[in-house]
């Protein structure tokens, strides 16, 4: 498809890592102190740091001694990695169905398998915080680990998403919010716990400044080409070549690491002043669902009850696959970028992780959920040009 102006793109996903990241991150080259002080005023506990978030959970998951091959219950509607840490870590994933009107977990599909389950992974698909209650009900004595990965700042009845359960973990890595390059944060309450997670996280392997080095680089190359005007020029070609065998986004293979210095430097520099960042974002999501007319074949997302999200990603969720399919050649055609989150996961739990097709609402919003750029990098004007692509489209679909 030709862009009628690359330059112009507006990026699906936002990797805020330019030169001042740069300069941060390898002023830390040297840094291997693991006290980060902000994020632990934030959170008032003392973190466990490791290299990404796929790993965080595969420590959590063997610290909690587990029977080997026990089922871990977990949304079919989230990212495969999750899937490949559960079984990094000898166990098998248990796929859980989702809600269709905010993406999260089930409680009654829970519910109904939850004699199956040894754990159960919570993801707060979106920014947009899980029943935590309900889901912690049922649960009982089974442990909770919650995926914020997504869902930074996010509250649940007046706590912080990661707060919520036996254990949690975020991430830091580029095209999340905070955008360090890679990076993840372990929370756990539970003193014990704590203790077998990090004795876990110290048998991971830790950077070499060359290999720190050579990550703040490319990780800045690669952001740059996430950014306009190098975005629609030369980024977006790209990622289209090649697909997922290798993308910008690097979502490819499961390297287990301690965290880098570098990447460490980077998200204490940000985090303490970074729900401004979020203020931005919630402003432009709001924007867009006061601008955006609903003509009935798609519907906008919503803040739960007694929730606050963070509006990490703004997610239209159509009546059929055909409808999502032409709103995103439709937006792609005004200059903006989109993406069918999820879109082959049902195939590839089959394929790869005992899939058996008991999650039919979950394999529906693979099919007919788009997200939208509103990222807090974004212009008034953007956000006004995306409404106002978003309302022409809804009449030619």
């Amino acid at each position: 498809m030709k862009l009628r102006d690359p330059i112009k793109l507006i990026p699906r996903n936002n990797w805020d890592y330019g030169f001042k990241a740069l300069s941060i991150t390898l002023a830390g080259l040297q840094n291997n102190a693991k006290q980060m002080h902000n994020i632990e005023n934030i959170f008032q506990q003392n973190p466990v740091w490791t290299n990404s978030g796929r790993t965080s959970l595969y420590a959590i998951l063997k610290s909690l001694d587990l029977p080997a091959g026990a089922k871990v219950g977990v949304p079919l509607f989230c990212c495969s990695v999750v899937f490949n840490a559960i079984c990094q870590a000898g166990l098998i994933p248990r796929f859980l169905d989702s809600n269709m009107n905010d993406c999260n977990i089930s409680i009654e599909d829970l519910r109904k398998k939850r004699a199956d389950l040894a754990a159960v992974v919570a993801v707060h698909m979106f920014g947009n915080p899980c029943d935590m209650d309900a889901i912690v009900a049922i649960a009982d004595s089974m442990p909770v680990i919650e995926d914020c990965a997504q869902s930074i700042f996010s509250t649940y009845k007046g706590k912080q998403t990661g707060l919520l359960s036996t254990a949690s973990f975020f991430s830091f890595r580029c095209g999340k919010y905070i955008s360090a390059g890679e990076g993840s944060a372990i929370f756990c309450r539970e003193l014990e716990l704590h203790n077998k997670i990090e004795r876990t996280v110290n048998s991971f392997e830790s950077w070499s400044t060359l290999k720190k080095f050579i990550n703040s680089l490319s990780t800045f190359v690669k952001a740059t080409l996430y950014n306009r005007p190098w975005y629609g020029l030369i980024g977006y070609p790209i990622g289209m070549l090649l697909d997922k065998k290798l993308n910008l986004t690097a979502k490819d293979g499961f390297e287990t690491g301690k965290i880098a210095s570098t990447h460490l430097a980077l998200i204490d520099a940000r985090i303490a002043h970074f729900q401004e960042k979020i203020n931005i974002q919630r402003k432009h999501a709001q924007m867009l669902l006061s601008a955006v007319v609903m003509p009935g074949n798609f519907s906008l997302p919503s803040e739960g009850d007694n929730c606050s999200n963070n509006w990490f990603q703004f997610a239209l969720r159509f009546q059929n696959t055909n409808q999502r399919d032409l709103m995103a050649e439709y937006l792609l055609n005004q200059g903006i970028d989109t993406s069918k989150y999820l879109d082959n996961v049902a195939d590839e739990a089959r394929s790869n992780y005992g899939y058996d097709g008991d999650c039919p609402n979950a394999e529906l919003l693979s099919k007919t959920v788009l997200l939208v750029p509103i990222h807090y990098t974004l212009q008034t004007c953007d956000i006004e040009h995306i409404a106002h692509s978003i309302n022409e489209g809804s009449q030619v679909i």
